[in-house]
């Protein structure tokens, strides 16, 4: 049997329009939503009528959904920014409110109402930084060196403000672990902080710049090392020099912002020995050279677990 189209009574759509606008008005979100839902299945809907049933989802406390419908809404030009970012404050997602309002001022449109929104994420961000940044000076006094790594290598780059004074008081201290020095060190550059600081490692100490250090220095003897390293035993033997390589980038990682000052060759040398020594299950030290690449290798052994 040939399915009959449904055809509405032409008074169909005003109706449920009507009903539904009617309730949305007097706060009857789900009343409403059920009048404008019929419409949709009729397919008598427009825009402004997806906009009434965003609005009741909302209100229902169907945030999620709402969001996704309004998106969708906004995307071809129709919906209502001022409902949009009232959900996003709703979801306390305080960082898009703020991007969506600045892209809104971008593209000149009078964001004056949004404004006290606006000042109200900002300070929303900030609190949350603070707390976060409070969390952290208690893991960073211990001495779980694996947690605080893995903290800095999935850092918000937007709180390293607020850690600086705790990146300072770590630096300085000579029992805190040197790789998650780098990390911090490495961070500190790329935020381009210009607040001198103390960096105590290995005995050495150093006050440094971030903003300033000079990372094509220890780029030079990365490159000088395994240059000799590379001529003398890459070809007859390429794993012992991959090896060499690996343990003398992660030597250099650990040191940074030192540098050595032992000659080139006697490096690379120290590293050939330690890399054989290894092989061949050695573990007598002979060389202050070699004992510093084990020392170096222990460090990162107790940061493994990342």
């Amino acid at each position: 049997m040939k399915k009959r189209k449904v055809v509405p009574h032409p008074y169909v759509k005003e109706r449920l329009l009507t009903e539904g606008m009617n309730a949305l008005k007097e706060k009857r979100y789900k009343e409403g939503y059920t009048y404008l839902t019929q419409l949709k299945e009729l397919q008598l809907h427009d825009d402004d009528v997806e906009m009434a049933l965003v609005v009741c989802l909302f209100e229902m406390g169907h945030v999620g959904e709402a969001k996704e419908r309004c998106e969708q809404l906004l995307e071809r030009g129709k919906g209502d920014w001022a409902v949009y970012i009232s959900m996003l404050v709703h979801l306390q997602q305080y960082d898009e409110v703020v991007a969506v309002i600045h892209k809104l001022q971008r593209k000149g449109i009078d964001c004056t109402p949004f404004l006290p929104l606006l000042q109200f994420s900002e300070k929303m961000i900030r609190s949350q930084h603070e707390q976060r940044a409070k969390q952290y000076e208690s893991i960073f006094q211990g001495n779980e060196w694996a947690k605080q790594l893995r903290i800095l290598q999935q850092l918000d780059f937007r709180l390293v403000s607020h850690l600086v004074p705790i990146f300072v008081r770590y630096l300085r201290d000579e029992t805190k672990h040197s790789i998650v020095k780098t990390t911090m060190l490495h961070i500190l550059k790329k935020e381009q902080v210009t607040e001198p600081m103390i960096v105590k490692k290995f005995g050495q100490t150093m006050t440094v710049i971030p903003a300033e250090l000079d990372e094509q220095q220890q780029k030079r003897w990365i490159e000088q090392v395994l240059d000799i390293v590379e001529k003398t035993w890459a070809k007859q033997n390429p794993t012992m020099y991959e090896w060499c390589e690996q343990i003398w980038f992660r030597y250099m990682f650990a040191m940074y912002p030192f540098l050595p000052t032992e000659p080139v060759q006697q490096w690379a040398n120290a590293l050939y020995t330690y890399v054989e020594q290894c092989e061949t299950g050695q573990t007598i030290w002979t060389s202050p050279l070699v004992s510093k690449l084990y020392e170096a290798e222990k460090l990162w052994l107790s940061v493994e677990s990342i």
